[in-house]
């Protein structure tokens, strides 16, 4: 591995650094409740009826979210578009996190990064080897931590569905998000981040598992976003 896997818990950052290499241990398999099965246009169009859409016609770039969720905040620099929203408030994109204010404890939010014509190949290396896995199984390193879910189509956009995490080794602070990745044969990619927020710890005796637990709870709400993305 070129690149270390670290790298896919940064995947909505417009600029990746440099990383050394990193051993990567033997594919471990750990229990999901996911099944393999490719995205589709909805076809029951009544499920998004209490749903927000958003469009954006420059990148035509579509979805529908939650019409009690705030945002969408926007974010476009050159050919990438990052669009945010969320169950709490959703602040603008580059606000610091001395800044931030969250009243809504196991609040939610979903990111969508669209980029026209990437050059940026640094996750590849990492996908492959997701490509290598059965559904369930995880590759680790000295911090990370990334769990195949899926592989998914959408049109002519194909891709994996994975958690990234922090591994046993690297406890030092709390990551945990849910991600889709897709990309085609014009080097346009998407990617779609869940991601537990503001995660009430006060009874809990593994962080991990809060995270997965506010994760998993969202998670049909997850699909149903992914699900409704179009793009033109």
């Amino acid at each position: 591995m070129q690149k270390t896997l670290l790298l896919f818990l940064l995947m909505f950052i417009f600029v990746v650094t440099a990383c050394t290499p990193i051993l990567i241990d033997n594919p471990t398999t750990l229990p999901i409740t996911e099944t393999a099965t490719d995205i589709v246009v909805p076809a029951d169009v009544e499920a998004f009826e209490d749903w927000k859409p958003y469009q954006n016609s420059l990148f035509g770039l579509g979805f529908q979210y939650p019409s009690g969720w705030l945002g969408p905040d926007e974010y476009i620099s050159d050919q990438d578009l990052r669009v945010e929203v969320g169950s709490d408030v959703v602040y603008p994109y580059g606000t610091g996190l001395e800044s931030r204010v969250y009243e809504l404890k196991n609040s939610y939010y979903v990111t969508i990064q669209y980029s026209k014509n990437s050059q940026n190949d640094y996750w590849k290396d990492t996908y492959q080897s997701l490509l290598k896995l059965k559904d369930g199984e995880s590759l680790s390193g000295a911090r990370s931590l990334v769990i195949k879910i899926r592989q998914l189509n959408r049109g002519s956009f194909e891709g994996i569905e994975y958690i990234s995490t922090l591994s046993e080794t690297a406890q030092t602070e709390h990551v945990y998000s849910r991600q889709v990745i897709l990309f085609d044969s014009q080097s346009n990619i998407v990617t779609i981040m869940g991601t537990p927020n503001n995660v009430d710890l006060n009874n809990a005796t593994d962080w991990r598992a809060a995270y997965k637990l506010v994760d998993e709870s969202n998670l049909e709400v997850f699909h149903k976003i992914v699900d409704s993305i179009t793009i033109e």
